[in-house]
């Protein structure tokens, strides 16, 4: 199971985009080094990835609230420490769900599209698994910014999803290519960005995790139209109380 939104253009959107389709969803990367981001999570339903996540504190993840809509928590396994999502990797760790808080996600707009995890237990932090640095509230991330973003996604909109982790450089877009609750990124000098999958993954500039992976319009990767995420920065205070609860 992956998750996909399709759902109608924003106003916003009508105005600036030439029609189209807004969908989660990496394209034209690479494969990462192993543990290299070791905070990324893959949420995983019977075995099988269908989305990511951050470790934003020992026993609690930051994901996209799309990825949980429909999805009962205690059907959801949280793995940590993975490269290779088949292989039988010492540096795994598993957890479950236990708590899932909300911020009022609308899924008409994809406004507010994050949730916090807390895990069953908190995880053993070692050189593979370690928590990602929050970014301070309302901190604005500068058009031009060269930021990573990393998922198990498909490599294109109708192809394979792989085995091992994957990565991706991006430049973070001007605000009049986005919305004001979002960080959009591009890779416009070729085809290139997230896809299906990838949703609720990290989007890390200078090693803060400023955006969660949240949706695409047209297609993956289709070097026209910016990829969108959540902005972290504005749910701080929502983020702390989560973990502070």
């Amino acid at each position: 199971m992956e998750h996909l939104l399709l759902v109608a253009l924003s106003i916003f959107w009508t105005s600036q985009v030439n029609g189209g389709s807004m969908h989660t969803q990496i394209v034209d990367g690479r494969e990462a080094s192993p543990n290299s981001h070791p905070y990324i999570a893959s949420l995983q339903l019977r075995g099988r990835h269908f989305c990511g996540g951050s470790l934003i504190a020992p026993q609690f993840l930051m994901t996209a609230a799309h990825c949980m809509e429909n999805t009962p928590p205690n059907a959801v396994t949280v793995v940590l420490g993975a490269h290779s999502l088949s292989a039988n990797e010492a540096t795994k760790q598993r957890f479950r769900i236990n708590q899932v808080f909300e911020n009022g996600f609308n899924p008409m707009n994809l406004e507010n599209d994050i949730v916090i995890l807390k895990l069953d237990r908190p995880v053993s932090v070692n050189g593979k698994v370690q928590v990602v640095s929050l970014p301070s509230a309302n901190e604005d991330v500068p058009a031009g910014t060269q930021c990573v973003t990393a998922g198990w996604g498909r490599l294109a909109t109708d192809g394979q999803r792989p085995d091992r982790l994957q990565e991706l450089n991006v430049t973070v877009t001007s605000r009049d290519l986005c919305r004001p609750n979002n960080i959009c990124t591009g890779v416009f000098m070729r085809q290139a960005g997230i896809c299906f999958g990838d949703s609720g993954g990290p989007l890390v500039c200078d090693g803060v995790i400023q955006g969660i992976t949240s949706f695409i319009i047209r297609s993956c990767g289709n070097g026209v139209t910016p990829d969108f995420f959540s902005r972290v920065a504005l749910f701080r205070s929502f983020i702390d109380r989560a973990i502070n609860s």
